[in-house]
C-alpha cells in the first residue's frame, strides 16, 4: 500500500505586491530592488496561516468529492503559527470543523511538505488513519524588516498556503519515495534568532531589537553553492530510491528561496524549462507552502494529470533539504 493524493487545492491571499511597490515601501529605487521573483502576495491583516490553508482545505476536499468528516488526522507544516502556542494546526481542525482528530504541527520550515508527506505515508501505509489532511501555510509578510537593511531579504518573502487529501491505495499511484535530511552546522546561513526562548530573563532584548535580530537572516552569497547541489543530490537520491530515470518524471518542482538557484540547478541536471517550476519565481518563497500550491496550480491547469510521475524538490533553514516522488 502506498500513499496518494486524493486532491489539492490551495490559496494565495488577493493583495499582490509587486517590485515597484515593494520599492517605494522600503524607500528604494526599483532598480536596487530587482530579484528573480517578479511579485508576491500578501495576507491582510488579522490573517494567520490556518485562515489560508482552511480555503485551500475547502478546496482539496472539493476536488477529492470528500467532506471534513471523512477526515482521519491532520497535519499542518508551517514556520509561522497563528500564536505562540498552540499550533496552527489546531486552529484548522476547528475552521474546517473535522471534529476532535488529531493536529500535528511540523516544524522543518520550507522542507515541511516534504516532511509531511514522509510521516503521512507512513501512518497510511501502517493503517492507523485512512485518510489525512496535510495542509503547509505561512504568513510571512508581518515579520519582514521593510527598511532600506531588510530590503534585500524581505523581497523574496510572501504568503500562502496548500492541502493536499492523502489516503492509502493499493495500485502504482502514491509516494513512490521521499527523502530528507538536516545539517545543522549551517544553521546560521538561514535563520531567525529572537524572539528566543533560551534568551533569559525576556525572550528578546532591546538590544536585540534594535540590532534586528528578530527578523530574518539569510547569507545567500554562502547559501546558495550550497544549496544548489542540495537540490541535485537530493533529486537523485529520491529518482534512485524510487527506481526511476530522470526522464520518467513527467514535471520538476523545485523550492529555493531564490529561484535563479532553483532554475540552475535544473538546467545542471539537464532538466529543460518545460519540465521544471521554480516555485518562488510565481509567487515569492512561502516556506513549506511553495512546493504544494505550484503542484495545486500545475494539477488545477492541466499541467500535470492522473497518472504522472512528478519530483518536487527543496532546501531550506535548518538547513534541510529532500526530495519526494509521486506518482498522481
Amino acid at each position: 500500500m502506498r500513499s496518494t493524493i486524493l486532491g489539492l487545492g490551495h490559496r494565495l491571499p488577493s493583495r499582490v505586491v509587486t517590485n515597484e511597490e515593494l520599492a517605494a515601501r522600503c524607500g528604494l529605487s526599483v532598480d536596487a530592488m530587482r530579484s528573480p521573483i517578479a511579485q508576491r502576495y500578501y495576507a491582510e491583516p488579522g490573517t494567520g496561516p490556518s485562515h489560508l490553508a482552511a480555503d485551500a482545505a475547502r478546496m482539496a476536499l472539493g476536488r477529492a468529492q470528500l467532506g471534513p468528516e471523512d477526515i482521519d488526522f491532520l497535519l499542518f507544516a508551517t514556520m509561522t503559527p497563528d500564536v505562540a502556542f498552540p499550533g496552527s494546526g489546531c486552529f484548522l481542525q476547528d475552521k474546517i470543523g473535522v471534529g476532535t482528530i488529531g493536529a500535528l504541527d511540523i516544524r522543518a520550515q520550507c522542507l515541511g511538505f516534504i516532511f509531511g508527506l514522509a510521516i503521512a505515508d507512513q501512518f497510511l501505509r501502517s493503517g492507523i488513519y485512512r485518510r489525512i489532511l496535510l495542509a503547509a501555510g505561512e504568513v510571512h509578510s508581518t515579520s519582514l524588516d521593510f527598511s532600506p537593511i531588510g530590503a534585500p531579504v524581505a523581497r523574496y518573502f510572501g504568503d500562502g498556503a496548500a492541502v493536499a487529501i492523502l489516503s492509502g491505495a493499493d495500485d502504482d499511484r502514491g509516494v513512490l519515495a521521499a527523502v530528507a535530511h538536516t545539517d545543522a552546522s549551517e544553521y546560521e546561513r538561514f535563520w531567525c534568532e529572537y524572539p528566543a526562548s533560551r534568551q533569559h530573563p525576556v525572550r528578546i532584548t532591546l538590544e536585540d531589537f534594535a540590532a534586528r535580530k528578530h527578523y530574518p537572516a539569510i547569507r545567500l552569497d554562502e547559501l546558495n553553492p550550497f544549496a544548489e547541489a542540495r537540490l541535485r543530490e537530493g533529486i537523485a537520491e529520491v529518482l534512485e530510491q524510487a527506481r526511476c530515470r530522470p526522464d520518467d518524471i513527467a514535471h520538476y518542482f523545485l523550492h529555493y528561496v531564490d529561484p535563479g538557484i532553483a532554475a540552475k540547478a535544473a538546467r545542471a541536471m539537464g532538466i529543460g524549462p518545460e519540465r521544471a517550476t521554480a516555485t518562488a519565481e510565481r509567487a515569492g518563497h512561502i516556506g513549506a507552502a511553495s512546493l504544494p500550491i505550484a503542484l495545486s496550480q500545475a494539477w488545477g491547469a492541466g499541467a500535470v494529470r492522473a497518472g504522472d510521475r512528478v519530483c518536487l524538490a527543496g532546501v531550506g533553514a535548518g538547513i534541510n533539504w529532500g526530495a519526494a516522488v509521486i506518482r498522481l
